[in-house]
């Protein structure tokens, strides 16, 4: 007769963080409990508290790590397209396309509705907002008001796009592709 062990996963930060994503994409930002996370993982909470001090710590690691991945990750990995449309065109893609647990389109409704609950979550989702209709406005061809509402307008379109997107089947793509057209269209004519 052989003896069966179990070997013990060690778990990580990244596990944790992990966790804690995919809690917040299932049930909102108070869902994200240590015990209901430990629980799911299969491991004690010590884990937990040898990697965080506690969960609001893990919920400030995950805003940090949404705005990184899902901002400046992608602003940076478009400079080396052609500025202006190439970026914009690349931008929609990347932005429609379905993407690990950390900045997937529910973790970005899911922080925007703890955002509507938690001075913190707020904070980090109005520097996403402004980095990222900035960055629309700048390759779009400038800081001019003209310009600067063009792209809230297009930042808008999109998160519609988004909201509609993960509830039907429709992706938005092609729609936000003719709004980028026209409003690029528009400014050089």
């Amino acid at each position: 007769m052989t003896e069966q062990t179990t070997a013990k996963v060690k778990l990580g930060k990244e596990d944790w963080i992990r966790a804690g994503f995919e809690a917040l994409n299932d049930g909102g930002h108070e869902t994200i409990r240590v015990e209901a996370m430990a629980r799911k993982l299969g491991a004690t909470k010590g884990s937990f508290y040898w990697h965080f001090k506690n969960a609001a710590a893990l919920r400030s690691t995950m805003l940090q790590i949404w705005k990184e991945r899902a901002t400046a990750d992608i602003i940076e990995g478009l400079k080396s397209l052609e500025p202006g449309r190439p970026r914009l065109l690349a931008l929609i893609d990347i932005a429609t396309t379905p993407v690990p647990v950390y900045d997937s389109n529910p973790a970005e409704f899911a922080i925007r509705d703890w955002a509507r609950h938690d001075e913190e979550a707020a904070g980090y989702l109005r520097e996403v907002d402004a980095k990222r209709i900035t960055y629309l406005q700048e390759e779009m061809g400038g800081r001019t008001p003209l310009v600067a509402e063009k792209a809230h307008l297009f930042y808008a379109a999109y998160l519609g796009v988004m909201l509609l997107s993960s509830t039907t089947e429709q992706k938005g793509v092609e729609e936000l592709h003719m709004l980028l057209d026209m409003v690029l269209d528009d400014q050089n004519s």
